[in-house]
């Protein structure tokens, strides 16, 4: 981190012997490759990761987001290590994430990930994410699929409301 972003990440998966590099302005490789985000024409058939935060396991917001996300999608996933569904996205395994208030600094070389392999980061309102937020919840893919996977998500806000 420089000034509060993402300057350099790393990520290594040993189970696969696969290393994750990403610097700002240089790109996203994994073992050498250049890494690029795919679009989904339909991404409701796509894979998306559910990135949530330990604080907030039980709150019912995001119990409920969740829900409506598994229901919408092909596939929904949520792994172990959190770094590794932002290195899938990067090299285009994956459609998308949404994050609901994930805490930890490693959340940063993912995003950078992300950002280097030509995806988008935003908030839940729509706005570009930048820097580094306390209690963060975002969406990330490729530019193609902002639009589509925002209403989703805004979708399940309603339907967690009523």
């Amino acid at each position: 981190m420089y000034r509060r972003e993402p300057v350099l990440g790393v990520v290594y998966e040993p189970l696969t012997d696969r290393l994750f590099v990403s610097a700002i302005g240089e790109g996203a490789r994994c073992n050498h490759r250049p890494m690029q985000v795919k679009s989904n024409p339909n991404i409701v058939k796509g894979n998306i990761g559910w990135i949530q935060g330990h604080k907030v396991q039980n709150d019912q917001r995001a119990v409920k987001l969740r829900q409506f996300i598994d229901l919408k999608f092909k596939r929904m996933m949520r792994l172990w290590a959190p770094t590794l569904q932002w290195c899938m996205l990067a090299k285009g395994d994956i459609d998308g994430i949404v994050l609901y208030n994930s805490e930890g600094d490693d959340l940063y070389s993912g995003i950078l990930m992300v950002k280097e392999a030509g995806g988008i980061v935003i908030d839940f309102d729509g706005n570009p994410f930048t820097g580094m937020k306390e209690e963060p919840y975002l969406i990330a893919c490729h530019p193609d699929n902002k639009e589509e996977l925002l209403q989703i998500v805004r979708e399940g806000y309603i339907v967690r409301e009523s």
